[in-house]
């Protein structure tokens, strides 16, 4: 399977606007699309223009729990060039300021685009008039999905405190860490350290020592970059559906666990807690209905993260605070 490209060849950009943010995780369940809804909802609220965009290749059903049934554009058109620009295609929510760009799914082949497709999409995510872009990864490792995540400057990982939640959150931070480090070796003799199939008989290295001492040996020409791609990998985690203060921890846990085996500084972005308000808003699909309930107490936690978010993007202003943002 070919990946997102990005960074691989010329022309080809290396890492989306500041102002776009990846909600992802390891497998489905952890509530990271409620989340990816919750954080645009607050962000419309608080007066800023936002973008969710479904990044579900393979499965898109963002526009499902958004009250649509079927959307009237999606992915498919930009991709089957249908339409010029990723504009063409946004829809408008029942939530203030949010605008929704569908995944397609009328081509099965279009769940894995080829390098033009994928590329070509990148560049038109550059170019939306937006205060934040939220793209709603789809569940597992596959290639597109941490390719699109990697190219996304802020990475979030959502996970929830159970046991099977926290090691399918740790091993996507694994293959993203993998990912990017592949990437830096793609010229070397090393390009297949990773791959299972041509490491038959070797192990694959397991802690970032073991990484930075196989390319010392082996492609010491690379070294720099490859410490270099470890140490700006930044990510952030997002502990969903905690129910009591020690589940609140789990974050932390991650985090020294990242530390201690990958050399990565992850950040603990928030918790929200089990709320059952949610769960029963999730199955009425009705984005209108958000926020009625103004005891909930995980959309209050959803607002502290989104507060953050535009906080600290707005408290170091750069040329790409916003995409084109419109005067």
């Amino acid at each position: 399977m070919e990946s997102l490209g990005v960074g691989q060849q010329e022309g080809v950009i290396g890492e989306l606007s500041k102002v776009t943010w990846a909600v992802g995780g390891g497998k489905g369940g952890v509530g990271k699309s409620l989340v990816a809804i919750s954080l645009a909802y607050w962000l419309g609220r608080l007066k800023r223009r936002a973008i969710l965009m479904d990044g579900d290749l393979g499965g898109a059903n963002l526009h499902t729990m958004l009250g649509m049934r079927i959307p009237q554009k999606n992915l498919d058109d930009f991709i089957l060039k249908r339409v010029d620009t990723l504009d063409d295609i946004l829809l408008p929510t029942s939530m203030q300021g949010v605008q929704l760009l569908a995944g397609g799914s009328e081509v099965p082949a279009l769940a894995n685009p080829n390098f033009a497709q994928k590329s070509r999409i990148l560049r038109a995510m550059q170019n939306l008039e937006t205060d934040v872009l939220l793209v709603d990864l789809g569940a597992g490792t596959s290639l597109n999905t941490l390719d699109l995540f990697l190219a996304c400057p802020r990475k979030l990982v959502v996970m929830t405190p159970q046991p099977t939640s926290i090691q399918n959150a740790y091993g996507f931070v694994k293959a993203a860490f993998y990912r990017r480090i592949t990437r830096a070796l793609r010229r070397t003799q090393l390009k297949g350290l990773f791959d299972v199939s041509a490491n038959s008989d070797e192990p694959i290295p397991q802690s970032v020592e073991e990484v930075l001492e196989e390319v010392s040996i082996g492609a010491p020409e690379a070294l720099d970059e490859v410490r270099a791609a470890i140490d700006d990998l930044r990510l952030e985690l997002v502990v969903n559906m905690a129910r009591d203060p020690k589940e609140h921890k789990v974050g932390d846990l991650i985090r020294e666990v990242c530390k201690k085996f990958l050399g990565l500084d992850v950040r603990v972005r928030g918790t929200i807690p089990y709320d059952p308000g949610m769960e029963k808003w999730a199955k009425t699909m009705d984005a209108g209905a958000l926020g009625q309930d103004t005891g909930s107490s995980a959309l209050r936690a959803a607002y502290e993260i989104a507060y953050e978010m535009i906080s600290e993007l707005e408290a170091t202003p750069t040329s790409e605070q916003s995409f084109r943002r419109a005067a």
